[in-house]
């Protein structure tokens, strides 16, 4: 056996052997994976529409929403959920490309407002505009802008989580 040979049988073991050891310890994992890899990740859908969404459920998931990120994948979103339906205030802080907000109650979609500009550059906090929906929810789901209207996605639809 050659020696470049038995050098690429070695690099291979283990690379093998290293995917073996970072997949058996998923903290490891979670440290080099993108940001919010600790969030649950399910399937919502609307209409004939699913969505993969992670979801924030507690309050620090829910204050860091998708700040930060530079893009959404397409048919991808982030689920707001809320320990009770009230009326929920939200804002960009942080966001760097323009969301539809979906709001839900009870499994159906009950406001929606669309095309929620990301702030201006160094625009400060206090100048931040709030959003609001008009009725109580439960949920919220924020998409790329454009999601609502490419999916007909109207007041009254049914939302349902499908995994």
């Amino acid at each position: 056996m050659d020696k470049k040979f038995a050098i690429q049988i070695i690099a291979l073991v283990l690379v093998i052997l290293g995917a073996l050891y970072l997949s058996s310890n998923s903290s490891i994992l979670q440290s080099v994976l993108p940001l919010n890899q600790n969030l649950s990740r399910t399937q919502i859908k609307i209409n004939e529409t699913v969505v993969n969404v992670e979801v924030a459920d507690t309050p620090s998931e829910r204050s860091k929403g998708l700040g930060g990120r530079l893009s959404l994948a397409s048919n991808s979103g982030m689920l707001f959920v809320f320990p009770e339906t009230k009326k929920t205030q939200f804002w960009m802080k942080g966001m760097n490309f323009p969301l539809d907000f979906i709001f839900i109650r009870d499994g159906k979609v009950v406001d929606i407002i669309p095309n929620v500009q990301p702030p201006l550059p160094n625009q400060p906090d206090s100048n931040l505009p709030v959003y609001e929906p008009t009725v109580s929810i439960n949920m919220m789901l924020e998409v790329s802008a454009g999601f609502v209207a490419a999916h007909s996605i109207k007041l009254g639809d049914q939302v349902y989580l499908i995994k």
